[in-house]
């Protein structure tokens, strides 16, 4: 059919296709659309495989949803249990074909548009699922909840699989009951859903392996983000103590001592015991303190501060070196004038933010008595 022909024939019916669309979940009898079309225009569209006809029921082909669920961007459903009824739809018309020859016109073309429908449902949902993984991963910044979100499409891969599993399983039954009515079209369609079955099957290995390394992304970097948040802690406190002289300054700090009077059952033994004592004097509210010097807390120079290792960019030239990471590290020109305990540290931060980049050996190198791990970058 020419493009002309198509555009005229839905130019000229858009309210019945306008109707069919709107209803394409449901089955639409002649009856509620008889008002929009007459039944002799209506076969001349199913001729032109704009619409289908099934025991007096009517749909809008697929590819024609397809079409314009494409260009109006809706139905990001993902569902494939449909497979299983279109299955055994067509085993059902298969088994009349082969015993009733007088059908055979008739049901050849439902046969070849079920075939069709079938392929059109794993292409449409290998390509959605396509998108939704790539965007769950991208676009969603809480790992928890995009852990949740991958793990729900990495069982909608899975429904998918086992439906292409039973739809080739089923064409590999009925394929050569099917090409012994020699019927050209229908060997076609059989041909171009053979080819796709082993497209989908090509593109679901990547796809499964992509998600799941997703996965394991998210979950490693959640991991890690809940180390990170605890680390700074430790990290702000040991700034804290070793880059001011605040250890000192809390020293000059004395409680006054004061008569406390409490009312209390408490045996006497246990009121007049110095530790408990000393918790009382921290628990009450109203203890003052009394300060010998309050000079300004003083702090290191602020460029010593700031001079700080940048360890992305470690990462980023061990990426381009053949050495194991403690030998990159010791031999590496920014950090000569770091002691060894100070790379230890670094060797240490280094796996712990990019171990999924690293490969870690069980093989040891012996560096001044201590034994540090092979570690290489690559998976």
């Amino acid at each position: 059919m020419k493009i002309e022909k198509l555009f005229s024939n839905l130019s000229n019916n858009k309210e019945l296709i306008f109707y069919l669309f709107e209803h394409k979940d449901k089955a639409v009898s002649y009856d509620e659309i008889q008002h929009l079309i007459s039944y002799e225009k209506l076969e001349v569209l199913e001729n032109f495989e704009i619409i289908e006809k099934s025991d007096n029921k009517i749909f809008l082909d697929g590819r024609v949803i397809e079409f314009l669920e494409n260009y109006l961007s809706i139905d990001e459903n993902i569902e494939v249990s449909i497979i299983s009824e279109k299955i055994d739809t067509l085993k059902h018309k298969i088994e009349i074909l082969l015993e009733y020859k007088n059908k055979q016109n008739e049901l050849i073309s439902q046969i070849r548009r079920e075939l069709k429908k079938c392929d059109f449902i794993l292409l449409q949902n290998l390509f959605k699922l396509r998108i939704h993984i790539d965007r769950v991963y991208k676009s969603i910044d809480q790992y928890s909840l995009k852990i949740k979100e991958l793990k729900f499409y990495e069982s909608k891969l899975k429904d998918l699989s086992f439906a292409l599993i039973a739809f080739e399983k089923f064409l590999k039954l009925f394929e050569s009951k099917l090409t012994l009515f020699y019927n050209n079209e229908l060997n076609e369609v059989i041909k171009l859903v053979k080819q796709n079955i082993y497209e989908i099957n090509k593109s679901l290995i990547p796809l499964t392996q992509d998600v799941c390394e997703y996965i394991n992304k998210a979950i490693s970097k959640n991991i890690f983000i809940e180390k990170i948040t605890k680390l700074k802690e430790l990290k702000d406190s040991y700034l804290l103590k070793e880059q001011t002289n605040i250890l000192q300054k809390i020293e000059k700090f004395e409680p006054i001592q004061s008569t406390i009077s409490i009312k209390t059952r408490l045996n006497k033994d246990i009121i007049q015991d110095e530790s408990f004592k000393q918790l009382l004097l921290k628990s009450k509210q109203d203890t003052k303190l009394k300060i010998k010097q309050a000079s300004k807390i003083q702090q290191y120079n602020s460029k010593e501060i700031q001079n700080f290792l940048d360890i992305n960019s470690l990462h980023r030239a061990f990426k381009f070196s053949s050495q194991n990471l403690i030998e990159f590290l010791l031999q590496d020109s920014k950090l000569k004038n770091k002691s060894f305990e100070d790379i230890e540290m670094i060797y240490c931060k280094l796996i712990l933010l990019y171990e999924i980049e690293y490969k870690i050996y069980d093989q040891f190198v012996d560096i001044n008595g201590t034994k540090f791990k092979k570690v290489y970058y690559g998976k």
